[in-house]
């Protein structure tokens, strides 16, 4: 009986150490890919610091869009929260499409339309980024704030998966109002808008 028990406390050890190690093996593999993730953003912001244009650089993973030129970060914004495909962002370069529409004011009958200029409070608040290559970013508050936004991004970003070739190139932020409209009004079409680790972890 006592050599039953030792045996069974054995293969339990024994169990024990060989799921340890399967999960140090798949921690150190993921702390490995984290790495080559962060040192490949790095090597493409290199590259966009070297040139004049604006860019934009995504990392959920520090929680915020950062907006940079020549590599100097000019404007911060954080991230609330954020939903990917299997909770796994994309990451790479890509450049925007087109930018969001803009809600213009409209001028009064006689009145001339430049005397009212875009502000950034004409901005959307809940509006989607289209990139190249295929991925698209829905950006919007969250749900607490604004349930009515939050509901309609949804249903956006379901219609615009159930009708792409490629549905699982999505990305979902949630920004607050303020932010997500300071976003629409910094980015340019053609931006280079870069995702992916800024730090290694």
């Amino acid at each position: 009986m006592l050599l039953i028990a030792l045996g069974c406390a054995v293969a339990f050890d024994g169990a024990c150490l060989a799921s340890d190690a399967v999960r140090q093996s798949l921690q150190t593999a993921g702390e490995r890919q984290a790495v080559q993730e962060a040192n490949a953003v790095l090597q493409e912001e290199i590259k966009l610091a070297a040139r004049s244009q604006t860019y934009l650089l995504v990392d959920v993973h520090q929680g915020v869009v950062l907006v940079k030129a020549r590599g100097i970060e000019v404007h911060r914004l954080p991230i609330l929260s954020w939903r990917a495909p299997g909770d796994r962002p994309p990451a790479g370069l890509y450049r925007l499409a087109a930018r969001p529409p803009v809600d213009r004011p409209k001028a009064r009958p006689g009145e001339d339309a430049t005397e009212h200029p875009i502000e950034v409070s004409d901005m959307p608040a809940e509006y989607q980024l289209v990139l190249e290559p295929s991925l698209v970013v829905a950006v919007g508050p969250p749900a607490r704030d604004h349930p009515w936004l939050w509901i309609r991004g949804l249903v956006r970003g379901w219609w615009s998966r159930a009708v792409s070739k490629d549905s699982d190139a999505w990305l979902r932020v949630s920004l607050s109002t303020e932010n997500a409209r300071s976003l629409a009004w910094s980015v340019t079409e053609g931006m280079p808008i870069l995702i992916g680790r800024s730090t290694i972890p």
